[in-house]
């Protein structure tokens, strides 16, 4: 019996790791691992991390041997909704979400446009907050040269009031 429980046990880390994309260790974020959304690539550092996240945004806990497509589709939904109440579709939108695990101190989110590129902490961000934050993403993908501080923080603001509105 034990032979076929540690079997199980090695295929299904096996699938799920096949099922990750893992990719060189990542300066940006300073994780190794990566999750790919339609929109984004996840850079996370362990797996309980990238699991916080997701149950952060969606008040589900993922077995990602299952439910992979329906995590990846919880981010892209919320990309999608900010697109949408923006009606802001850049073309070939991709960026980054860095995955830290413990908020210490400073910003719970943040947009980098340098590196074009969200900031969070898995064990404090919201689905408004990344929607608010990822709204930054679309502003300065969709103008060039992208608007003021000020103008993109007045529109990131419309998204944090009408993200679920009609819903």
């Amino acid at each position: 019996m034990s032979k076929i429980r540690r079997l199980s046990h090695i295929l299904a880390v096996s699938c799920f790791c096949a099922g990750l994309s893992v990719s060189a260790p990542d300066a940006i974020a300073g994780s190794s691992k990566t999750f790919k959304t339609s929109y984004c690539d996840i850079h996370y550092p362990d797996e309980k991390t990238l699991g916080d996240f997701f149950w952060r945004i969606s008040g589900k806990r993922f077995n990602f041997i299952e439910d992979m497509s329906l995590a990846r589709s919880r981010v892209d939904r919320l990309i999608d909704r900010v697109q949408s109440i923006l009606d802001m579709y850049p073309d070939n939108f991709r960026f980054k979400i860095e995955l830290h695990t413990e908020y210490k101190k400073g910003l719970i989110a943040a947009y980098y446009r340098d590196r074009n590129s969200v900031k969070v902490y898995a064990d404090k961000v919201t689905d408004g907050v990344l929607a608010h934050e990822i709204a930054h993403a679309v502003i300065c993908n969709y103008f060039n040269p992208p608007p003021p501080a000020k103008m993109q923080e007045i529109l990131a603001q419309y998204v944090d009031r009408h993200l679920w509105s009609d819903y």
